[in-house]
């Protein structure tokens, strides 16, 4: 059977690809030219393309007719560099709001709050451009530029219009929700980076008292009574704390730091204020020792309970003898541990 569809001249055009290629057992891949037909002109897109060339152009122009008319009415008022820069503004209002309901068209309501704000502003500058015609004896070239602004606004609405695309309902609560959710993973990303700031700032507010500090971890499987001394911030925050609060309880001291992003425990507070509680006292049998053992028996006692960390053992030895120093306590410890 003889072919009836009409022959169409084919068009090719040349392109590269990559194919493997064998010399001596050795493959490598190589590029090799080839020809192919070569797809046939898009002519609605091409067409398309060229309005939205033409709507381009027509917005430069508007500007620049708005700018040069209503600039010359300003112009009595106010320099001519100020006049001119406030006349460029009119027109430059409505594209912007035109270009923020493009970018909003798959989000309804903000592209007709967009819309909306864009023909007020159109209005505005329709108004001073007849009025700029008015004063200046050529009322008719007045209306013939604003004109100009409503046909390049109208072009800019087909054309938007063409390039967007209307979802159904159901698409279209679903784009909302994947937009919502995305901009409050933005917003959690944004609290979280002002949070790390300010908590560097706080950091480095403590380590501005230079209070000593060591590179020691906490070790939360050590038994209670044997704590690891808190790590560097922790020490100054606390003792910051309490040197604007001395009175502060360590509850108090504990709530306060948690406020700034500084979390500690009241033991903490306790061991590095060199305050201790009844419930440690009565642990370790202290108050039954108070007015009866001297530093170093309290000491003695402490360190075989277990007792070996230093911060703990000084707090719990200033329970006893409230005017014990650290250098004191520490030399007894080696001595009878």
């Amino acid at each position: 059977m003889a072919n009836t569809h009409p022959t169409v001249p084919s068009r090719t055009v040349t392109r590269t690809r990559h194919v493997e290629h064998t010399v001596g057992g050795r493959t490598r891949v190589v590029p090799e030219q080839y020809q192919a037909p070569k797809a046939p002109r898009d002519w609605d897109q091409i067409i398309l393309n060229g309005v939205t060339t033409v709507a381009v152009g027509g917005g430069i122009g508007c500007v620049a007719w708005s700018t040069t008319s209503i600039g010359s009415l300003l112009s009595q008022a106010a320099p001519d560099l100020v006049a001119y820069g406030g006349a460029g503004v009119f027109d430059t209002l409505w594209i912007s709001c035109t270009a923020l309901g493009w970018l909003a068209r798959y989000e309804p309501a903000k592209a007709r709050a967009a819309h909306a704000a864009g023909w007020l502003c159109l209005g505005i500058a329709i108004t001073a451009l007849i009025v700029e015609g008015y004063t200046a004896g050529h009322l008719a070239a007045g209306i013939v530029g604003a004109f100009i602004s409503i046909g390049v606004k109208l072009l800019w609405s087909l054309v938007i219009a063409r390039h967007a695309r209307t979802l159904d309902p159901l698409t279209q609560q679903w784009v909302e929700q994947e937009l919502d959710e995305a901009s409050g993973q933005l917003a959690l990303a944004t609290v979280n980076r002002r949070l790390a700031r300010e908590r560097a700032q706080v950091a480095a507010y403590y380590q501005a008292l230079q209070v000593p500090q060591d590179d020691h971890e906490p070790n939360p499987d050590k038994p209670r009574g044997q704590r690891t001394p808190a790590d560097a911030t922790v020490r100054s925050a606390v003792r910051a704390a309490l040197e604007v609060d001395p009175e502060a309880t360590p509850d108090v001291i504990v709530e306060r730091l948690a406020r700034v992003g500084i979390n500690t425990d009241p033991d903490t507070v306790r061991a590095l204020s060199g305050q201790t509680d009844s419930r440690s006292a009565t642990l370790h049998d202290l108050d039954a020792r108070r007015g009866t053992d001297n530093i170093t028996d309290t000491v003695r006692h402490l360190v075989r309970q277990g007792v070996t960390d230093e911060e703990t053992l000084l707090a719990l030895v200033r329970y006893v003898h409230a005017d014990a120093k650290d250098d004191t306590v520490k030399r007894i410890a080696r001595r009878v541990g």
